[in-house]
């Protein structure tokens, strides 16, 4: 990882508190579980495809909404690289299952939508590369172990690594961020991603349980 000075590695360790936390989430621990029912991992799949969709947005909210040139061209860069993704995961493992509507998935997808928009080019960083891809690197990680052999997860295990450490490299070459601000910003991201990804779990256990 790139080598880094005292208040990034503030950020670092904040960040990876956080995704020592969300390893312990409803759905990565669903995932990881060898007895989770086929049924259930199935129900993930498929309601984890709205969230998939929304990070499409999000990154390309990011992209139109960045003015910095060099940021702009990681954003770019960064929409390039995730571009179909969403169609991957679908076609990996077809369920049958069309997910429905939740307001909870959509409010934490709306949540980042708006700071896309909305936050300074540093703070939109921070968002993509630390937080978004550290969680789908974790999501992964898991999905691997319950779908061995899965190209989305294959494909994620590899380039999430090199997302996440582009983030670390520009707020290495761009230090003009404040601690204070990055640390709350990391804690309320992975609020939601943990929301997010708690509901995904409670919807794939009620679709998926075995009627009284």
């Amino acid at each position: 990882m790139t080598t880094m000075p005292a208040p990034l590695r503030d950020v670092a360790d904040r960040n990876e508190a956080h995704v020592r936390a969300y390893r312990a989430s409803d759905l990565i621990v669903l995932l990881e579980d060898p007895t989770t029912p086929a049924a259930t991992r199935d129900a993930v799949l498929a309601h984890v495809a709205p969230w998939s969709d929304a990070f499409q947005r999000m990154i390309d909210v990011r992209a139109a909404f960045e003015t910095d040139p060099q940021l702009k061209e990681l954003a770019l860069q960064h929409r390039q690289e995730e571009l179909g993704h969403n169609d991957i995961l679908a076609d990996s493992h077809r369920t049958g299952r069309t997910p429905g509507w939740d307001p909870v998935v959509e409010a934490g997808a709306a949540w980042f939508v708006e700071q896309f928009r909305t936050l300074p080019g540093l703070h939109r960083v921070v968002l993509a590369h630390l937080v978004l891809e550290a969680g789908s690197l974790t999501f992964s990680n898991a999905g691997s172990l319950a779908f061995p052999g899965n190209a989305y997860f294959a494909l994620h295990d590899e380039a999430d690594e090199e997302h996440i450490e582009m983030g670390y490299r520009l707020l290495t070459e761009r230090p003009q961020w404040r601690l204070d601000e990055v640390t709350e910003l990391l804690d309320r991201a992975w609020q939601i991603i943990t929301m997010v990804s708690d509901r995904i779990a409670e919807l794939a256990h009620r679709d998926s349980a075995v009627p009284a």
